[in-house]
């Protein structure tokens, strides 16, 4: 399974991206927000991609989706939940940067989440039924990607914490597991200043 990519922009379209990674072209669905965000950065700038990986028998290709940060995409994870939300369809709800989404569900506020394309009433109220008993874990994540991306420099042990989170959280790997693949990042590099640098050395070597 695809987990990562790490590309040049070389087109974009209405709801994506394609991304040249060595000889390789691929297509990458965005949401609305972060397509938004990413397309005004100047040409020929490395884009680094979380990735959702979706394939069955009614999709005529592999659809990959794509996340900037890990909060959007443990967001994503949550609002795939939501019964009737196919993996497109939550994607373009994410119109709204993540600390804004969460305000909503904070302050229930339906009326704003209706706003949202493809939102109606009785999704509305799923989606803010599905998320508040999450809000608090959802606010971690924004806070560990918000921490990731800060010029203030967190302690490796502070960045290690977090990102063995989010390898069992979102990708799926064991406690054990993720605190092995941190520790063996860390030795390799033992100066890493971000999450970000801790996951593009985890899944430089590979996963097993």
């Amino acid at each position: 399974m695809i987990a990562r990519i790490w590309g040049i922009p070389v087109e974009w379209e209405e709801e994506s991206v394609v991304l040249r990674a060595g000889d390789i072209g691929y297509r990458v669905h965005l949401s609305p927000c972060s397509h938004q965000k990413l397309r005004i950065r100047p040409e020929g700038l490395e884009l680094a991609l979380f990735i959702q990986h979706f394939w069955n028998e009614h999709l005529e290709a592999p659809l990959l989706l794509g996340f900037p940060e890990a909060d959007e995409q443990a967001l994503f994870n949550q609002l795939r939940k939501v019964p009737g939300l196919g993996p497109m369809s939550a994607l373009r709800i994410l119109a709204l940067p993540v600390g804004d989404f969460l305000s909503i569900v904070r302050n229930n506020d339906a009326a704003r989440l209706k706003s949202l394309k493809g939102v109606g009433e009785k999704t509305a109220r799923k989606i803010l039924g599905e998320l508040r008993g999450h809000i608090d874990q959802l606010e971690d994540w924004e806070l560990a990607s918000s921490s990731a991306v800060a010029p203030i420099h967190s302690h490796p042990a502070t960045i290690a914490h977090h990102v063995q989170e989010v390898l069992v959280r979102q990708f799926g790997h064991s406690p054990q597991e993720a605190s092995r693949l941190v520790a063996e990042a860390l030795r390799r590099q033992p100066n890493v200043q971000s999450m970000e640098e801790l996951f593009q050395e985890v899944y430089r070597v590979g996963t097993e």
